[in-house]
């Protein structure tokens, strides 16, 4: 006959395995969903040989719009360089378009090579987020006008090329935004120097170029009150 006290552990340990089975699973299944990558040398590219895909590194001049939170695949360090930690994009399949977390300074962003490489004259551009920041972004504008957007993205695509400007008073962030790409942003900087020139710069081909259009005065109704940098920064201080 089974004491009670043998019996109290035969029933606890009866729990803890169905407990366990439950778990397990559950616990197995979230390490395995994250899948491991490889780096392509020297390159920066990255392979999925689980599913077979190539993932090539877009440039600073492209970035997710947003991502979602839990880890999608993971690429080991290689020497010199630290951990990347991929994340879906919302609404793409990830066997097109990965992301690193946009929450840090300059996201990288992969397209799988069979992805068709985004240009700023075939992205379809309808509206332009302005922003301002390098570690952090804050916004500080948008563009929807329909002949504004066209102006920014003709201005950059067959503007007159000009040297970047050795002084440079403010800068902003320009992302465009598309239906085509959605969840793709095409970044530009938008430079004014210390002449007052305007400029549309690409910080990962080089390419520079006059901008039409000045961002400071009320052209936009959209984007009436739009600060600068020196303006936004007073603020700051003033509220810290």
């Amino acid at each position: 006959m089974i004491s009670r006290k043998k019996l109290t552990i035969l029933i606890s340990f009866i729990i803890f395995i169905t407990l366990l089975s439950v778990v397990a699973p559950v616990i197995l299944s979230s390490c395995g969903n994250v899948l491991r990558f490889k780096n392509d040398g020297n390159t920066g590219n990255l392979i999925d040989e689980t599913n077979g895909l190539y993932y090539i590194y877009c440039g600073s001049y492209l970035r997710a719009a947003e991502i979602k939170k839990s880890v999608y695949a993971r690429c080991p360090k290689e020497k010199g360089s630290s951990e990347v930690k991929l994340h879906e994009i919302p609404g793409i399949d990830p066997a097109k378009w990965l992301s690193e977390n946009i929450e840090i300074g300059i996201p990288l962003l992969f397209r799988e090579q069979s992805e068709e490489e985004p240009t700023l004259a075939g992205f379809e551009t309808e509206k332009i987020h302005i922003t301002i920041g390098e570690e952090v972004n804050f916004a500080v504008g948008l563009i929807e006008s329909k002949e504004d957007v066209e102006t920014f993205v003709n201005d950059f695509v067959n503007g007159k090329e000009a040297p970047v400007p050795e002084f440079i008073t403010d800068s902003y962030t320009l992302n465009y935004e598309s239906e085509k790409y959605k969840g793709i942003l095409y970044i530009l900087q938008y430079l004014i120097d210390d002449k007052g020139k305007y400029y549309l710069y690409d910080r990962w081909t080089g390419r520079c170029v006059f901008s039409s259009i000045d961002l400071l005065r009320e052209r936009d109704p959209e984007i009436p009150e739009l600060k600068t940098g020196t303006e936004i920064g007073a603020e700051e201080n003033r509220e810290g």
